[in-house]
């Protein structure tokens, strides 16, 4: 399935005043798994999304790359977005500009060798979302 350059932008813009998410991957049983992640997006329209590379959700998405993610604002009950998709994993090294992009849209310093020692020490991957299907509620 294809999404619109309209249902893209509406991404970036939802993406712009909220990191709040929830990530739905697929279990080796079937079962599914969510969690919470913080979350943004880049020009394109592409999620992005940063986690362990040990951890289950990238297990998971290893071995099944469709992703469902609910993203929403603080407010309660407020504005949200489900959006459906592959997703490509990017891997240390070639993730370190990738982390350091990620998590400088979400305002954090990413100058510092702290930070690249953080990245390294967790052993951090880079998730992209290339949306697929994207349903708009709020608008």
């Amino acid at each position: 399935m294809t999404v619109s350059a309209d249902d893209l932008q509406a991404i970036k813009d939802f993406a712009k005043g909220t990191t709040r998410s929830v990530l739905v991957t697929r279990r080796k049983d079937g079962g599914l798994q969510s969690s919470p992640m913080a979350c943004t997006a880049d020009d394109d329209g592409t999620i992005l999304t940063a986690t362990r590379a040990q951890n289950a959700k990238t297990k998971n998405l290893v071995r099944d790359g469709r992703i469902t993610m609910c993203l929403f604002t603080d407010q309660w009950p407020g504005p949200w977005m489900h959006v459906e998709g592959e997703v490509e994993i990017e891997r240390l090294p070639n993730a370190m500009p990738l982390l350091a992009a990620y998590y400088a849209r979400r305002g954090q310093d990413t100058s510092t060798e702290e930070f690249r020692q953080r990245m390294l020490n967790e052993n951090r991957v880079l998730i992209r979302v290339k949306p697929q299907r994207v349903v708009r509620p709020h608008a």
